[in-house]
């Protein structure tokens, strides 16, 4: 109970943080994809390296994660964010099977029975998820206490669900140590010759001093500067290889019809809240049950205001949206109505009580199974327990019984004990138990889980708490509004059948036209907000989508919006069209512009000149190097203007140098040449090491260029 406990406060961050840990898979993941709605093979899902990936083998691992995750959170709801982190995790999979592992098998790297016992409890080598998830901590001898990791896999078995996560650390902790294994090897396969290592060194204390006139770009004001298409056309054919699509992408513009409630559905929203308020206030019984069943119950299943048993501190009374007036008032006592956030909601004290805010508790879990049936196990329970009474055992005869009987792997090991917990953590059935007894006390108590010898250790200071019926109704639209705001969306969409009418409209109904742009086929967060950015990508990525097509309306998977949307751009992969290239390239050609004719005007110039003829900054900088990041005083990225001061000769100026921000003549006034050097061990092991710190980058750059994918997710999600 203890580990299903602590996965489930964890699982938010733990499933991506396991679904990445086949690191290089993951790094894959992203720019992999290159695929187009409606290729043949209706089962495929990919081709890797001409292997093809059955949609089957993505299913069985998409399975896996998802048991995973339902375990961990109780069959909690899958949300969107959910669901494609566990579509990518499933893809990951495919990944390290068709690209990964055949460079492991290639050199031979696996993992033993024995090397991942001892990742799963080993004093020494226990893995991060191991110790992220029990808890562990380091001895003074560097070692982990792992007896309840051991015990936690050594009867897995006994519980279906521990037996799920058992397996799916397993596979993952396996998967992540042969890929820390394969990243070592090759980051301690970096060389560094000493020719280059005498370089490097060459190039950090090879020093000049020089002085120099800069004239800043913004000096010239750019109306004065004229880019014509043939300027731009000319820098887009001379650099065209900076300008690539990775894959095919679209860009679309949109309206958003949003339904939002009116006045007169909040009025009558809290109306009706009003007069629940007044049958709520007037009975004497059931109040719970009147809650609930007129309640909107929108709000997270798990908020404990509406369960019964739960008796809430001050704190908590505060945090549903009440004062401490009403929570300081008698049994009986009925609130006003109150807006909280999107609900009005009003409650009733039905109990009062004084109860400890927290309490410490072990316990001894015996669970019923085939051949052993709940009435077994509750004859068993009330034996120990009397045994326990009659001898008025301490904790350590508590926790020695635990570690023979209980049947809980998470805390068995730890005697029983499950630390420190609030009210309204644990189940019913046992928070009752911890929370309305004194400390010292032992009691059995049947559960969902089984039955429970529980002994309570010690509990905080009883504190007032009360057991309210808490009653909401959700602020939302009505049938009216939503209705108005579906015909505004279909009149709008009915009347834009082209570009040119969806712009028009738009102005003249005063609409906000938003853009997503470069989506690709297996992009989900298209618009913030909309769950279902699916559809509206396949409707852009049609076959037959042409641009200045406009779209049917899409509604929110939430029923609060209608979009309208216009596909404004398509891009194949391959070269960027020079137009889509236009806003990007004016800046960087209109400072060419600028630079040619400063250069003009500064050449044959001396320093001096060129600061008195265009009142040009001048300075002298001193012990500049090729490995400078940036020149002193100015602050700026000029690797040019190092280049050039390095390789001129003493007492030369230089001719203008077009740099990043403006343009330069240098004087160069003094070199030292670096001190020489014949052992360049130290030199080559800094280099070697700096490589091994990239290692992943570069691979993963070498891997992508040699790995041909045709993703054809888009098809199926």
């Amino acid at each position: 109970m203890a580990v299903l406990q602590n996965i489930r406060e964890k699982c938010g961050v733990l499933v991506i943080v396991i679904v990445g840990l086949a690191l290089l898979a993951f790094l894959l993941g992203d720019f992999l994809s290159s695929g187009r709605i409606g290729h043949g093979d209706d089962s495929v899902i990919a081709k890797i390296n001409g292997s093809k990936v059955d949609y089957s083998e993505w299913t069985a691992s998409y399975n896996n994660h998802r048991l995973f995750y339902e375990v961990a959170q109780q069959g909690r709801n899958i949300d969107s964010n959910t669901e494609r982190s566990l579509r990518e995790s499933a893809w990951n999979d495919i990944l390290n099977t068709y690209v990964w592992n055949n460079y492991y098998e290639e050199v031979g790297i696996g993992i033993s029975d024995e090397e991942l016992e001892d990742l799963l409890y080993g004093p020494v080598h226990a893995h991060n998820i191991i110790v992220q998830n029990f808890g562990l901590q380091k001895n003074e001898n560097g070692e982990y206490d792992t007896k309840a990791p051991k015990n936690f896999f050594d009867n897995a078995e006994t519980d279906p669900n521990y037996e799920v996560i058992a397996e799916y650390w397993k596979k993952a902790i396996k998967e992540d140590q042969i890929s820390t294994k394969y990243g070592n090897m090759l980051s301690k396969g970096f060389y560094t010759p000493t020719a280059l290592a005498k370089m490097y060194y060459e190039d950090q204390t090879n020093m000049v001093d020089f002085a120099y006139a800069y004239r800043d770009y913004n000096s010239i004001k750019d109306e004065e500067i004229t880019v014509s298409d043939k300027d731009l056309q000319a820098y887009y054919d001379k650099h065209k290889k900076r300008f690539v699509e990775d894959q095919d992408n679209r860009d679309i513009e949109y309206v958003v019809f949003d339904i939002v409630p009116s006045e007169s559905d909040i009025e009558e929203i809290k109306k009706n809240t009003e007069e629940l308020r007044n049958e709520l206030n007037a009975l004497e019984e059931n109040e719970v049950s009147f809650a609930q069943v007129n309640s909107s119950n929108s709000r997270p299943e798990d908020r404990r205001i509406y369960k019964d048993e739960f008796y809430a501190n001050q704190k908590d009374v505060e945090n549903m949206g009440f004062d401490e007036e009403f929570f300081n008032s008698e049994k009986g006592t009925t609130s006003d109505v109150k807006m909280v956030g999107n609900f009005f909601v009003c409650g009733k004290i039905i109990e009062t009580a004084n109860r400890p805010d927290s309490v410490n508790a072990s316990h001894i879990l015996l669970i019923p199974n085939d051949s052993v049936t709940m009435e077994m196990c509750k004859a068993k329970a009330d034996s120990l327990a009397n045994i326990l009474r009659s001898t008025k055992a301490d904790s350590a005869t508590f926790a020695a019984m635990a570690t023979e009987y209980s049947q809980d792997p998470g805390s068995k090991n730890d005697g029983g004990n499950l630390g420190d917990f609030t009210e309204g953590t644990m189940i019913t059935e046992f928070n009752d138990a911890c929370f309305a007894n004194a400390a010292g006390t032992i009691q059995v108590v049947e559960s969902p889980y089984g039955v429970h010898i529980i002994k309570i250790n010690s509990q905080t200071k009883p504190v007032r708490k009360v057991k309210l019926a808490v009653l909401d109704q959700e602020i939302k639209f009505s049938d009216n509004t939503y209705e108005a705001a579906f015909h505004a969306s279909n009149k709008f969409m009915a009347t834009s059948t082209t570009a040119e009418d969806f712009d028009k409209n738009a102005t003249e109904q005063n609409l906000n036209v938003r853009m997503a742009n470069r989506i690709t086929d297996m992009s989900d967060n298209v618009i913030p907000g909309i769950d279902n950015g699916r559809e509206i990508v396949r409707w852009a990525f049609n076959e037959d989508r042409k641009v200045g097509d406009v779209s049917n309306v899409f509604e929110s998977s939430a029923r609060d919006k209608f979009l309208v949307v216009k596909l404004s751009k398509i891009r194949e992969k391959g070269f960027t069209p020079f137009e889509d290239t236009k806003e990007v390239i004016e800046p960087e050609v209109r400072k060419q512009l600028k630079a040619e004719k400063m250069m003009a005007e500064m050449k044959g110039m001396t320093v001096e000149a060129i600061a008195q003829k265009f009142e040009a900054k001048t300075d002298t900088l001193t012990n500049i190097n090729f490995s400078s990041f940036s020149l002193p005083g100015l602050g700026l990225i000029e690797p040019k203007v190092n280049a050039v001061a390095l390789n001129s000769e003493v007492n030369a100026v230089s001719a203008p140098i077009d740099g990043n921000n403006g343009v330069y003549v240098i004087k160069v006034l003094k070199k030292t040449a670096a001190p020489e050097k014949q052992d360049f061990e130290n030199d080559k092991l800094a280099k070697m090491q700096d490589y091994m710190r990239n290692y992943s980058y570069r691979m993963n750059n070498a891997v992508k260029k040699m790995t041909k994918i045709d993703d054809r997710r888009a098809k199926f999600f």
